[in-house]
């Protein structure tokens, strides 16, 4: 209840008309003093003179916020280097200040001074890349130095597999592709899932270690079309295997709710308003890339269970001992309940169903003592989490699907026509100068 002028008022919107008209008296220029409303008038008719220059839309500007921030985190960041450096004395660890470095990502040229941290008495090395668990950040955070010290490396370790491809005496082609995924592959992969960030021409220079290895594996020709290497050996793209692995550690991330990333990876609320902005000066964060995988793959939890349904043979009984389920599936009216059995019966057209109703086990001791634990269980309220792992086949089938999609545009390809459909084929010999010979004349 509000009081005005004596008056008692009680409505909402009369109290905020209340409030609007005291707020309006109150700043009105009817308040000020003679004096300030002759200069107010006086400096009003004054024009303003705005230095201007031709700047295009969204161009970078050198602005002075952006060395307050860095200030503001630089102050953040001593304090915290200080509270380690106070722990360590006092558990009896010393900080090495030759190998500590201190980085500024950001894809803006001249725009941050390099930040003046200490350990102790000894000043931080400013850098523009370090390496941390394996992977190189660079300080745009394009990993350009990464991806060119990884395809290095795995380079270097196909010389194994070029020792042991002979094609008279070398070793068959399921110990060498096991070798692949075990010496190379596993190299690529390891880190994806934060490197995958980076442009797709920079990306594109780990395809041909992975067509090498595969090469060598088979004993196929260089001019071997590169899909048909894929679907010889059955061994998927790199950037879709890359997907594969950012869907397991994201589906990872939410089995653990403990993970301190997944209070930021399940915020989708949040709206990137930064998507318009180009790939060179801005990256999409990680949650964000997955959320449109998942979009562009039509990926549906839910569904699950209907992905299992395609997995059931031809013909089926069920023997469920209440007719009531069987009844209710032909005149329940709920929204929901209706959506999952049209789901259903897609899903079985051409599947042999048949529901044959049974009495339930009255007067059986072991079946009622089964019934009543499990009619105790319904009012539990504890909760069991899938695991991830369960999701894997899924995403699995959903990305083979997409693999396979590719493979049947490619109908001018030779080997589309022995093999339509990706399966992994299994040598006709044990002979590995038989096996290159075969796969030469398929592919």
């Amino acid at each position: 209840m509000l009081v005005s002028n004596g008056v008692s008022i009680n409505t909402i919107p009369e109290i905020a008309n209340t409030l609007a008209e005291t707020f309006a008296k109150t700043s009105s220029c009817d308040n000020y003093t003679p004096a300030f409303q002759a200069l107010k008038r006086r400096e009003e008719r004054v024009k303003l003179n705005f230095s201007s220059s031709n700047e295009g839309y969204n161009s970078p500007l050198t602005l002075l916020e952006l060395r307050v921030a860095l200030h503001y985190s630089e102050r953040q960041i001593q304090t915290t280097i200080n509270n380690f450096t106070k722990w360590a004395e006092q558990n009896g660890f010393v900080f090495s200040t030759e190998k500590t470095v201190s980085v500024v990502f950001s894809r803006k040229r001249g725009v941050f001074p390099n930040p003046e941290l200490f350990i102790g008495r000894s000043l931080i090395k400013v850098v523009k890349e370090f390496e941390f668990l394996g992977l190189i950040f660079d300080q745009s955070l394009r990993f350009h130095r990464h991806l060119k010290d990884l395809k290095i490396r795995s380079t270097k370790a196909l010389n194994i597999l070029k020792v042991l491809a002979n094609t008279r005496w070398g070793a068959d082609r399921t110990s060498l592709l096991r070798l692949y995924r075990a010496l190379i592959r596993s190299k690529l992969d390891y880190g994806s899932v934060v490197y995958s960030s980076a442009c797709k021409s920079l990306l594109k220079i780990l395809n041909p270690v992975h067509h090498q290895g595969l090469r060598l594996c088979l004993g196929a020709f260089r001019t071997s079309p590169v899909e048909s290497l894929y679907a010889e050996a059955y061994e998927p793209p790199l950037d879709l295997r890359r997907k594969y692995l950012c869907l397991n550690h994201f589906m990872k991330i939410q089995s653990m709710k403990t993970n301190t990333a997944y209070s930021y990876l399940f915020n989708f609320s949040l709206y990137d308003f930064n998507s318009h902005r180009s790939s060179l000066t801005y990256t999409q964060p990680f949650h964000f890339r997955i959320r449109d995988l998942i979009n562009d793959l039509n990926l549906n939890i839910g569904r699950i269970a209907l992905c299992k349904i395609s997995e059931v043979p031809h013909w089926k009984v069920i023997y469920p001992k209440t007719l009531q389920s069987i009844i209710s599936l032909h005149s329940s009216s709920h929204p929901i309940l209706v959506d999952i059995t049209y789901d259903l019966a897609n899903h079985l057209k051409k599947k042999d169903i048949k529901f044959c109703w049974i009495p339930g086990h009255a007067r059986i001791t072991g079946n009622e003592l089964a019934d009543t634990a499990a009619r105790s269980a319904t009012g539990s309220t504890e909760r069991f989490p899938i695991p991830y792992s369960n999701l894997k086949a899924c995403f699995r089938q959903k990305l083979q699907s997409v693999w396979q999609s590719n493979w049947d545009q490619r109908t001018e390809n030779k080997l589309h026509s022995v093999m339509p459909v990706l399966a992994p084929t299994v040598p006709s010999s044990s002979n590995h100068r038989e096996q290159v010979i075969w796969t030469r004349l398929r592919l």
